[in-house]
């Protein structure tokens, strides 16, 4: 179950570009979310907006990863935490420090945190798995 089977040649090449384009998209996004943030208190709509636009990069992120060969729980375990460790980091960016370019740094700081599961997916998959079975005690079953 925690194992990447992922693609050759080609088709690996276009897996890998839909990850990164999906990284990217999302911190590009975060700019959106940023602006709702400070309408939050305005309207009641900005806070849903920015689940929403949460929610879209997950999707993306997670289904990049599938294309990639993650098999579907561990996709969206990686992907869920690599989403929440994005949208950390670029919040806290724009809105704790005073650099001068926050998209720029947010940018440096998401390669940072996605470049090691395009790098090493194998690893990353079998890590977050030996994490949930410890965490949640799996009992052994077929393919594990």
């Amino acid at each position: 179950m925690w194992t990447v089977l992922g693609p050759a040649g080609m088709a690996r090449l276009g897996a890998m570009a839909a990850y990164v384009l999906a990284v990217a998209g999302f911190l590009w996004v975060q700019e959106v979310g940023l602006r709702l943030l400070r309408e939050e208190r305005q309207a009641w709509w900005a806070g849903s907006g920015r689940d929403l636009l949460n929610l879209a990069g997950l999707v993306a992120i997670a289904g990049a990863l599938r294309l990639l060969g993650f098999s579907g729980p561990a996709a969206l375990l990686v992907g869920g935490t690599l989403t929440l460790l994005l949208f950390g980091a670029s919040v806290f960016l724009a809105t704790q420090t005073d650099t001068a370019h926050p998209l720029a740094w947010a940018v440096l700081a998401g390669a940072a945190l996605a470049l090691p599961v395009l790098l090493f997916p194998a690893q990353v998959a079998g890590a977050f798995g030996a994490a949930a079975d410890a965490l949640f005690a799996l009992p052994p079953g077929p393919g594990r």
